[in-house]
């Protein structure tokens, strides 16, 4: 009896030490969707499921009066920018889809203190067209040489295509970091596809004049134009928001903003 037995327990001792050897692939980590526009209400550090599915600007937002940090990832679970500003501020991550090509991405919010984010995901679905100024340089509401950039009082983030050529110069009526963002990238350095809200604060080329920016683009392609609101998203009635009015640089009037006093209309002059 005793000789039978003993080739039975080599048998099964040589089964457990080929389970044991055995590496199964890990599993991937859960990531909840987070389709393209909707906001969505984290109650704690998690990761959701984005898709770039088309050439065009995008971005990754999360407001939070507390402290909240905003990463994306490749869809493997590859890091590729975090953005860490301090409490009550939007943090953002932006994507440049023209030149990286439609992807399938990861994005987590991740808390550092606070229960109350919001988040958001929001592919550019509109143009700034910039028109080439006719007027006698009176900026006002009805002013046909604006363009906007607009931002939903119920969003974290819009987000817009902007052609420009090299060379080609526009204002907001906008200092950097308060709100509005110009997002060049160079075609050759992959390393500006993405753009991270402390990396697009300065933009070279860039001049600040009282309350506003002008913006000078260093190539010629799709440019990004990113608005956010430090502010949690509300419902208003009626509609409301944030409008800020774009104007192409105008070389009979160089050092003047025309839309400075916006909405009020700004006096003629140099």
């Amino acid at each position: 009896m005793d000789r039978l037995a003993r080739p039975r327990r080599f048998a099964l001792a040589a089964v457990l030490c080929s389970a044991v050897v055995v590496s199964l692939p890990p599993s991937p980590a859960y990531a909840a969707p987070l389709p393209d526009g909707t906001v969505q209400r984290p109650k704690s550090s998690t990761v959701y499921e984005l898709a770039a599915d088309r050439p065009a600007w995008a971005a990754v937002a999360v407001y939070s009066p507390n402290n909240w940090n905003a990463s994306l990832l490749e869809s493997t679970g590859a890091w590729l920018a975090s953005s860490t500003y301090p409490a009550g501020r939007t943090e953002f991550i932006a994507v440049n889809s023209h030149l990286r090509g439609v992807a399938a991405y990861r994005a987590e919010a991740t808390r550092i203190t606070g229960y109350s984010p919001y988040m958001q995901w929001r592919q550019a679905t509109a143009k700034i067209v910039l028109p080439v100024p006719a007027n006698d340089g009176v900026s006002g509401p009805g002013d046909p040489d604006l363009a906007f950039a607009w931002l939903d009082s119920r969003d974290v983030v819009n987000v817009y295509d902007m052609h420009l050529n090299y060379g080609d110069m526009f204002w907001v009526n906008a200092t950097p970091d308060t709100g509005f963002y110009f997002l060049p990238s160079n075609p050759y350095d992959p390393a500006t596809f993405l753009r991270t809200r402390a990396q697009s604060v300065g933009v070279p080329g860039m001049r600040v004049v009282g309350n506003c920016t002008l913006y000078r683009a260093g190539y010629t392609g799709w440019h990004g134009v990113l608005v956010v609101s430090d502010t949690a998203p509300v419902t208003t009635v009626p509609a409301g928001g944030i409008a800020l009015a774009l104007h192409r640089y105008d070389p009979a009037r160089p050092v003047t903003c025309p839309q400075r006093n916006f909405p009020d209309p700004t006096p003629a002059g140099p």
